[in-house]
């Protein structure tokens, strides 16, 4: 299947953590989509910001409920500006698609799925809670995610 996220990929998206950006409610639900890095190429900090308040006002005026959240790596060195966005993990795919983002997260129930937005076949459930991949520590000043200018 020529959609299928290659496993070294697939793999690393595997270790994700989240980073709330202020309180969640108490049992969130939807879909933790990244608003950064279109198409898995990475962007400098500006562009990542364009496309970020381009999607957010958007997906706002369509009557999402929304909280900015950092998909991250365990030590917060490359990270992304997602949004949990309260929905069903049928729009989830569809958004993630507007988004052009290659995969997504759909949390329910505690639970943390990774879903392929091109290729609903390739999704697995990760071994560990939402709760128990939250990390509330200090963002480094590096981020990874971000090509440096020039």
């Amino acid at each position: 299947m020529q959609d299928l996220i290659d496993n070294e990929l697939w793999q690393a998206y595997q270790q994700v953590w989240f980073r709330p950006w202020g309180a969640l409610p108490p049992a969130p639900s939807g879909a933790i989509i990244s608003l950064w890095n279109p198409n898995g190429v990475k962007q400098t900090l500006a562009k990542n910001r364009q496309y970020q308040h381009l999607l957010s006002p958007a997906l706002e005026r369509k009557g999402y409920k929304m909280l900015p959240i950092w998909g991250a790596s365990a030590d917060l060195s490359y990270r992304e500006f997602s949004m949990l966005i309260t929905c069903s993990e049928k729009t989830a795919a569809r958004l993630a698609a507007l988004c052009a983002q290659k995969a997504y997260y759909f949390v329910d129930n505690e639970q943390v799925r990774l879903c392929n937005t091109h290729c609903p076949q390739q999704r697995v459930q990760l071994d560990a809670s939402f709760r128990s991949r939250l990390t509330y520590a200090a963002l480094p000043r590096h981020n990874d995610a971000i090509q440096s200018p020039g």
